[in-house]
């Protein structure tokens, strides 16, 4: 009586995990499981024959074995698919809002239109049409007057846009509490 053999591979998933995908040559999801095949014998119980950690690219799917020297460090950095979800939308996130951090030498908004930090937006553009009179390249004969209405134009543009206005605010570290209106103040 002869024997039937059968192999048959399993795949248990283990998590993910954020990593530079050699075929995209960029940053990616890979889904991380371990496989193993097992080895069948007809009437004989089922036994495990190899086993390999393997990663999978979430784009491209491309699959890598992982050297067993490796393998602890892959899955001590493993996520649930909740963690790569919230650290790619905080990733996203801060490629949506440019960093404006002035340098330390450097002047801010405020202080290239001589305006006060609480100034309202008709103020700002007062002292903008002020100093463009003063340094616009036409009239002007100073030699950085071109450069100079450059940043004015920056500072007014930021600064007469709420949105913007507040994230530079943020960015100095300003933070401006809005107070609710009072029957006195109607």
């Amino acid at each position: 009586m002869l024997p039937i053999i059968g192999a048959r591979d399993y795949i248990e998933p283990r998590g993910y995990i954020i990593f530079d995908c050699p075929h995209c040559k960029r940053e990616r999801v890979f889904s991380v499981y371990e496989t193993k095949r097992k080895l069948t014998l007809y009437f004989v119980p089922t036994m495990n024959v190899r086993s390999q950690a393997v990663m999978e690219c979430t784009t491209c799917h491309n699959r890598w074995g992982i050297p067993d020297s490796e393998k602890q460090a892959v899955i001590d950095g493993l996520m649930t698919q909740e963690q790569v979800m919230q650290r790619q939308m905080r990733a996203q996130m801060a490629q949506l809002q440019p960093q404006v951090v002035p340098r330390p030498n450097q002047r801010t908004y405020y202080q290239m239109l001589q305006v006060d930090q609480d100034a309202e937006p008709e103020v700002i553009e007062a002292a903008f049409r002020r100093l463009a009179k003063k340094y616009h390249p036409d009239t002007s004969t100073d030699p950085i007057a071109a450069t100079r209405m450059r940043e004015f134009l920056e500072a007014r543009d930021v600064l007469l846009d709420a949105a913007k206005r507040r994230h530079y605010d943020a960015s100095l570290g300003i933070v401006r509490v809005v107070r609710p209106l009072r029957p006195s103040d109607v």
